[in-house]
């Protein structure tokens, strides 16, 4: 006989859902459409420059490797089923995308067209590795969020040594078990990366890249969700994740209070719940984005005729209205910089500055070592697997990303200060950085070598000329390396300063920016966000402090002759001259921007 139970989703509270559906949807399609707009006005303005502002790889002196198109992992796991939880030995291979796909066997695998047992898309994933802990976590929390006592509750199963979890709040979660502790190591680490690289969204035109993420953030601002946001997946699974998190900020707890009974019972409804809720904003966002969509097509005939007359006209506009915003914010917002940003930032310094120094000291050590190794020969290419592999591989690596593990701690204690630091996030972005910078330097090394066999050069000396090729490619290595570092500190120091800034000098300069965005002319008004231009405003003010503060203790520079095209570039300059002359080439890059 099945156990009766109310429904504690009532009409009023299905109303108050669908309600807030509608106005979260509602929210982000003007904060997209507008994103949109101003993302293709940008564009057409770095294309009428001989320069982009932005700044690119173009700065760095090492070569960069073209996409990878080689496989990245492959190897057999245990995975335990998803609805049958037994355990099911599988072979996994890691794609250059950065998905997975698991087979029932190798050989499966190896054919041109081998059935999959599935596919994984890991993005906003992360890798749990002591599962049982995590497990008791979770339940812990969720005995909280529905009002039980977790000392009442039935205890979990305990999972076996050496098994894994790839978990996600909201979506499947899977578990996989290795069968040796180095196999394990090695798996952990190749997910980590997945997880943390895995491509989000599925359309890749440039202003869309642009615009989705800005719209996300502004409409969690609207929303009053002020600080850090993990978020990954299609553009459908974001939005549903998004709504469903303001369910849970709104709406979740009252349901919760009025499910009561024994544990089964009341996880039982609380499952329904979730379902039927997920049902609801599945059933309004994917029609909602496909809207969305169609009206981004029909901007965009309308806009592009006009793009080319109106970049001159909003250059100059900007730049009037970035001097009015100058003179009315900044005596409100240097003293928050002052008190709430700058004392911050110097101790975040001493964190971040030893460590990645050390690290990329090792990574050059790492790179002398393994390039010393190779031989040149006639068909050097099939000799460049072990080389290829260095900046991809986990032990090959290990000494350089753990000298940024160190970073761990001293992060983890401004948490108290700014709560949405999430430790591993930046140093696993500290990981990319080493690991892209030595992928470049391995990649300009090889085309050295591909010139010189091509050319005959190899025949003489080979031993002297791999020490000519390897000693020229550190000195680009080493000034990329700095570099890279300082790019990385001005984004990681934004990234964790930012949001609580935001938070406080927004609404401080409200009053100050309305009247300036009242004055933009009205038919610059749908190209010219005022926030916006506020924003990188502060972005150039933080990424001068941060530049300061890394710099304080070191000589200027040293640059190699640069090839003629970038000589041409000027002395840096202030943001107001970049945007009101568009026809000139801009003299200083924009700041790096980071999701709040």
């Amino acid at each position: 006989m099945g156990v009766s139970f109310s429904n504690p989703v009532d009409g009023g509270t299905k109303q108050e859902i669908t309600d807030l559906i509608k106005a979260v949807l509602g929210t982000f399609t003007l904060q997209y459409t507008k994103a949109y707009t101003i993302a293709m006005i940008k564009q057409a303005m770095d294309e009428a420059k001989e320069d982009a502002m932005t700044p690119t790889e173009e700065d760095y002196d090492l070569q960069q490797r073209p996409e990878w198109t080689e496989n990245l992992k492959s190897g057999y796991l245990l995975k335990e089923g998803g609805i049958r939880k037994s355990w099911k030995k599988r072979f996994f291979v890691v794609r250059p995308n950065y998905s997975v796909d698991y087979y029932a066997t190798e050989e499966e695998a190896k054919k041109e067209k081998g059935k999959k047992k599935g596919t994984m898309g890991l993005v906003n994933y992360y890798v749990v590795t002591d599962v049982n802990d995590g497990i008791l976590k979770k339940l812990k929390d969720l005995a909280e969020k529905m009002g039980m006592n977790f000392d009442e509750l039935p205890k979990p199963k305990e999972y076996p040594a050496l098994t894994f979890e790839l978990h996600h709040y909201r979506r499947r979660c899977f578990f996989l078990q290795a069968e040796k502790e180095e196999d394990f190591k090695d798996w952990v680490a190749q997910f980590r990366t997945v997880c943390w690289r895995a491509r989000s969204l599925t359309i890749d035109e440039h202003c869309h890249q642009i615009a989705f993420p800005e719209a996300i953030r502004q409409t969690r601002y609207k929303l009053g969700r002020w600080g850090w946001y993990s978020w990954g997946g299609s553009e459908v699974q974001i939005l549903s994740d998004l709504i469903s998190d303001e369910l849970d900020y709104v709406v979740m707890g009252k349901i919760y209070g009025k499910i009561t009974g024994p544990w089964i019972v009341r996880q039982k409804i609380r499952n329904q719940v979730l379902k039927g809720i997920d049902s609801l904003v599945n059933a309004a966002v994917t029609p909602g984005w496909g809207a969305m969509q169609k009206a981004v097509e029909a901007i965009r005939p309308k806009i592009e005729p006009k793009l080319k007359e109106l970049v001159g006209p909003i250059g100059k506009a900007q730049g009037e209205l970035l001097e009015k915003i100058k003179q009315g914010v900044m005596s409100i917002v240097n003293p928050l910089l002052d008190e709430h940003v700058k004392p911050h930032l110097s101790k975040i310094v001493e964190v971040l500055k030893s460590p990645m120094t050390d690290a990329y000291e090792e990574a050059y050590k790492i790179f002398d070592t393994e390039v010393s190794k190779f031989e040149i020969k006639d068909a050097p290419k099939q000799d460049f697997y072990n080389l290829d592999w260095v900046p991809r591989g986990w032990w090959s690596m290990r000494p350089a990303l753990e000298k940024t593990d160190v970073m761990y701690e001293p992060l983890w204690a401004l948490h108290i200060i700014f709560a949405d630091i999430y430790p591993w996030g930046l140093i696993w972005t500290a990981h990319d950085e080493l690991r892209n910078r030595m992928d470049d330097a391995v990649y300009t090394f090889e085309q050295k070598v591909l010139a010189a066999v091509e050319a005959g050069e190899h025949k003489a000396d080979p031993k002297a000329l791999v020490e000519k090729f390897k000693q020229e490619v550190l000195i680009d290595f080493k000034h990329d390396g700095k570099e890279s570092a300082l790019r990385y500190y001005c984004a990681i120091m934004k990234k964790i300063v930012m949001p609580p800034f935001e938070k406080l000098v927004f609404p401080a300069v409200e009053a100050i920016l309305q009247p300036i965005n009242d004055a933009i002319p009205e038919p610059l008004k749908d190209f010219i966000d005022i926030n916006d231009l506020f924003q990188e405003l502060v972005n150039n003010i933080i990424d001068e402090v941060i530049r300061s503060l890394v710099r304080a203790d070191e000589p200027p520079p040293k640059r190699k002759p640069k090839k003629e095209k970038k000589e041409k570039k000027g002395e840096e300059g202030t943001k107001e001259e970049q945007v009101q002359s568009i026809e000139a080439p801009p003299a200083t890059a924009e700041p790096v921007k980071v999701e709040g």
